[in-house]
């Protein structure tokens, strides 16, 4: 009988920058080691926390230079360290670490998230008790190419230090604006109970981040006064679930939903919340009713298997079902009550104070942030004919390759094209509504940067309403005024922006 071996290419690291993670995900990977380090040594760091007036401090930097090139990440911990020792078996891919029961579990976390984030990093970290510190660099087109050797360097030093700092350069992808709010709420959101149980400041570039739990004023009360909120416990597979469910008296869409946690390290949360369609409806397309809205709640699963990138549980069996059909049994009167209940006589699907005071903030922050200016007086503007015949260059191409939306008004007809061909440096809409007084063409780029800040299919409506209604705004200005002013283009597309409303009111 011939033997075969089970051989792993060297190249395999270079898959990792192909997974499918979220940004926060690959950045919690770095937490989790900090925080699991500090849980496994926690008698002995309380005394040196207090000794030193300190806490757990994790700081998250992100520097973004003038290109991706000059970018890099750095995560400073000052947790126990790593000894030589810990290096070395922190390096062997696949190993679980020597207590896998808590947020540490399959030895891939931090090498995947490296590889994912670039192609070169490295790790300075001293361990706390230690007389000597270790560093070590990894370059995924060294390893790739067959060298899988790893020089760890040492030196003195002094045995009260402990740290670790991993820098990672050769970024694959660069990060701003919208990604940056959302990297920060998500983090914030993954280690709420370390944040506000102050078992850890978390610092994004001197940021310290903070989370704010539900308060009983935020919840339905009922004819006691009592908020309406309701504790389940219960076993799946002989596993336990157990956790809390209440109704929002003011939701929306981004708080509705479950927060699926772990060894108090949240999996999954708002605004993409775990909806059991038991309850919430079928999700795909996305809901936007009260129920989704308004219902809220955290579930606990310490006993189920999370996915090695730990934005997912891993069900068995039947396991989602049954807890589905367990969550309907205890908290399923609460969605009548969540479609019932009315705070105020208007729809209350628009965003909150709080969501508008954000983005007002946000959209400040852009306009000061140089780029702003950069973009409209630095660059110089081709003529309207360059710019014309490069239009009329991709509406050829997309029109022979992508099968438009057609849509008939009385005599007009609307041909949509939503072209995933198109690439990142042209138009994020192309408009001819003035070429045929029958036809208007709305091509839309799905690959133009600001796609990827739509976020769910309500972002996606909106944003294609505002293509859209721009084009026929166009041509009913054009045909009908003989014209294309910006005053008059704004009023009639503010007639199309209330058709939403009429539809629903009717």
């Amino acid at each position: 009988m011939e033997e075969l071996k089970i051989e792993f290419a060297s190249d395999l690291v270079s898959s990792y920058k192909r997974l499918s993670y979220k940004i926060w995900y690959a950045l919690a990977e770095y937490v989790d080691n900090s925080t699991q380090a500090y849980e496994n040594n926690k008698a002995i760091l309380d005394k040196v926390y207090e000794t030193e007036k300190s806490n757990l401090i994790v700081n998250i930097n992100y520097f973004r230079g003038q290109t991706i090139e000059e970018d890099y990440f750095e995560i400073i911990d000052n947790s126990i360290g790593m000894s030589t020792d810990d290096l070395k078996r922190a390096f062997k891919i696949g190993l679980p670490p020597e207590n896998n029961t808590g947020r540490s579990k399959y030895g891939l976390g931090m090498k995947t998230a490296s590889f994912w984030l670039g192609d070169e990093w490295t790790i300075h970290t001293k361990k706390l008790n230690e007389n000597t510190k270790s560093s070590l660099t990894l370059n995924l087109k060294s390893i790739a190419q067959g060298s899988l050797s790893l020089n760890i360097e040492t030196e003195e030093a002094d045995t009260k230090d402990h740290y670790t700092v991993i820098k990672i350069y050769g970024l694959h992808r660069r990060f701003k604006g919208m990604t940056i709010s959302k990297i920060k709420s998500f983090l914030s959101s993954i280690y709420r109970f370390d944040l506000i149980n102050d078992r850890m400041d978390l610092v994004w570039n001197g940021e310290k981040l903070e989370w704010s739990n539900f308060v009983d004023n935020d919840f339905i009360k009922n004819s006691e006064m009592e908020p309406l909120k309701r504790p389940f416990d219960f076993m799946v597979n002989n596993k336990r679930v157990h956790g809390w469910a209440g109704i929002l008296s003011s939701g929306s869409r981004n708080k509705g939903g479950f927060s699926l946690i772990k060894h108090e390290r949240v999996i999954q949360s708002p605004p993409n919340g775990y909806k059991p369609e038991s309850i919430f409806g079928e999700q795909e397309g996305g809901i936007n009713d009260l129920v989704n809205q308004r219902l809220v709640g955290e579930i606990y699963l310490d006993d189920f298997e999370v996915s090695h990138t730990k934005d997912s549980i891993l069900w068995e069996g039947t396991e989602e079902e049954d807890l589905d059909d367990q969550i309907f049994k205890e908290i399923g009167d609460f969605k009548k009550t969540a479609v019932q209940f009315r705070k105020r006589a208007v729809d209350e699907r628009g965003p909150s104070e709080e969501e508008v005071n954000i983005a007002i903030d946000e959209i400040t922050k852009e306009l000061n942030s140089g780029e702003i200016a950069d973009t409209l007086f630095a660059l110089e503007l081709p003529s309207d004919d360059i710019i014309s015949i490069s239009n009329t260059q991709l509406e050829e191409v997309s029109k022979s390759n992508i099968e438009p939306i057609i849509v008939t008004l009385n005599q007009l007809t609307i041909k949509l094209y939503v072209d995933d061909t198109m690439s990142i440096n042209d138009p994020y809409v192309i408009n001819n509504s003035t070429s045929d007084r029958d036809t208007v063409i709305i091509i839309v780029n799905k690959n133009h940067p600001f796609w990827n800040e739509l976020g769910d299919s309500r972002g996606v409506l909106n944003y294609l309403r505002q293509c859209v209604y721009d084009g026929v705004s166009e041509w009913k200005a054009y045909f009908f005024n003989s014209s294309i002013k910006p005053n008059t283009i704004k009023y009639i597309k503010d007639d199309l922006l209330r058709v939403p409303f009429n539809i629903e009111r009717s």
